[in-house]
């Protein structure tokens, strides 16, 4: 009888696109397949998916990474999804509009209404979360609001991997970390808060039931097998919101780790037994795949936005250099990093290109280039802004204090694959840092290890810790740590100085 490798599929459903990523059982990547679709971007912050796209996504990146691979060969199959949007479906399956996803924050009005009915600490407490338009309630009471007939169709609310679930399946579920991203969740009784759909007048019944992202939700029906490629009765394991894959990706599964995701958004993230109820709220909960265990976590909105915006605006001589090298233009920036001294001859930036949530949870804040002087240099610029997004990181790491016992933090991500920005995060955070050997693809790792949890491959999260390994350590440098903690108030005191400044240019409007 032939006998078929143990094969792991996860799907990593992100903003820009879906990728496909086939492990063996030793956590090695045999093949992997992107599948693009669009993003609706409209006036009024409003943005948009439509859910077909993912599930064509799915079809196709499936398809693609079954090519040369048996279908046998597929253990299970799980998901990593982006979090906090509102889908709403009908009771049929069917979507009834398209997905409000995490970036659009039109539902201001309706956070400001949900502020005036409850103590905004209490809803911390409750949710882990601060009231805020970019989760799932706001948006719901959006549509609840303006398009009450779509939400009288409602059957049930769901995000983007239970969708993609619904339709392998047929079975409609969410998992604690995706219900935990809603603002409609109690994370000390793991179950939708009555509190929260009293206040708002939420119905229970449009939520979807939630369980362990290790539960397997069900198998891959016939019909969707001859949509994807995948064998019919393949177990489909529920899976988690990204986030929740990065952090175990990054191997972070027991009290004394941390870890630092750096992509477009970057965030610090701990494992712990219960929630942290920051006095200040700068810092949220989400739950873990463990039920009961939580990761604490602060998130900023613009890291490695920040070096993307530089790349585009100016960087333009490292762009065309690049193109003729046939290089990333992010090495050639590297580069310029490295080419200005600590500290950028005392040049500072503050990186809210948009908004910012942790620490300050300010919409209005903005980039701003502190102590510009004729003597400074475009390299200059380079790395105040790479520190800039490392002194941030600091203020949130500062934020969750006593709650950080690990005595190094693994950074994943594809820009944590950088040595200079990997030194510079060292020598501002005052801690050794690491890679592993899933920096590039902790998330779609993350759904993988979800997937042989689920069926049984690894015992539990304690088991994956044989396949994750730590490697390229960088220490901080103690002279420059003494230089950043220097320049760490000033930069405090550059944003809280001019807060007030910002708003205000925000709310001027356009020009003439």
């Amino acid at each position: 009888m032939e006998v078929f490798p143990d094969y792991l599929l996860s799907h990593n459903l992100g903003t820009t696109g879906n990728m496909a990523v086939l492990y063996d059982d030793s956590g090695d990547i045999i093949k992997s397949f992107f599948t693009a679709y669009p993003t609706k971007y409209m006036h009024g912050n409003r943005v948009e998916q439509d859910a077909n796209d993912w599930w064509k996504a799915v079809c196709l990146s499936t398809r693609g990474i079954l090519m040369g691979v048996n279908e046998k060969s597929i253990a299970s199959v799980s998901f990593s999804g982006q979090m906090m949007g509102c889908l709403c479906i009908d009771k049929d399956g069917l979507p009834l509009a398209n997905s409000i996803i995490w970036a659009d924050m039109r539902a201001e009005i309706e956070a400001e209404a949900v502020h005036s009915d409850i103590d905004e600490e209490r809803f911390y407490e409750i949710t882990g979360h601060r009231i805020s338009p970019s989760y799932t309630l706001s948006k719901l009471l959006w549509i609840k609001n303006h398009s009450p007939e779509i939400y009288r169709r409602t059957n049930k609310v769901i995000q983007a991997k239970d969708y993609i679930v619904y339709k392998l399946t047929g079975n409609i579920l969410t998992d604690y970390s995706d219900a935990s991203g809603t603002n409609m969740f109690d994370l000390s009784s793991f179950d939708w808060s009555d509190t929260i759909l009293s206040i708002t007048g939420i119905n229970r019944d449009i939520l979807p039931d939630t369980a362990a992202s290790t539960d397997i939700a069900g198998k891959v029906s016939l019909e969707a097998a001859a949509e994807t490629g995948l064998l019919p009765g393949t177990p489909v394991v529920l899976g988690a919101g990204d986030g929740i894959c990065a952090c175990l990706g990054a191997g972070c599964v027991a009290e004394n780790d941390a870890y630092l995701y750096f992509g477009s958004s970057a965030w610090i993230g701990l494992t712990k037994d219960k929630p942290y109820h920051d006095a200040n709220m700068n810092t949220f909960n989400w739950a873990h795949i463990d039920r009961g265990r939580i990761s604490n976590c602060g998130t900023m909105q613009a890291a490695g936005g920040t070096i993307d915006w530089l790349s585009r605006q100016i960087a333009g001589i490292e762009s065309m250099q690049a193109r003729q090298q046939e290089i990333h233009v992010n090495e050639l920036i590297d580069l310029a990093v490295k080419n200005s001294p600590p500290g950028a001859n005392n040049l500072l930036f503050l990186p809210y290109l948009l908004g910012e949530r942790s620490p300050h949870w300010n919409p209005d804040a903005a980039g701003v280039l502190l102590g510009i002087k004729m003597e400074h240099r475009r390299e200059d610029f380079f790395r105040a802004a790479v520190e800039g997004v490392a002194f941030n990181l600091r203020l949130i790491w500062d934020s969750l204090g006593s709650r950080i016992t690990a005595d190094e933090l693994v950074l994943i991500g594809a820009l944590g694959l950088s040595p200079v920005k990997k030194q510079i995060l060292s020598d501002i955070l005052g801690i050794r840092v690491v890679n592993n050997n899933h920096t590039r693809d902790s998330k779609s790792f993350g759904a993988a290890l979800i997937a042989g949890i689920g069926t049984g491959l690894y015992k539990g999260l304690e088991d994956t810790r044989r396949i994750i390994r730590r490697i390229d350590p960088v220490e901080p440098d103690e002279e420059r740590v003494e230089l950043y903690n220097r320049m760490l108030p000033i930069f405090s005191e550059g944003y809280e100085n001019l807060k007030d400044t910002l708003k205000k240019l925000s709310n001027l409007g356009g020009g003439i």
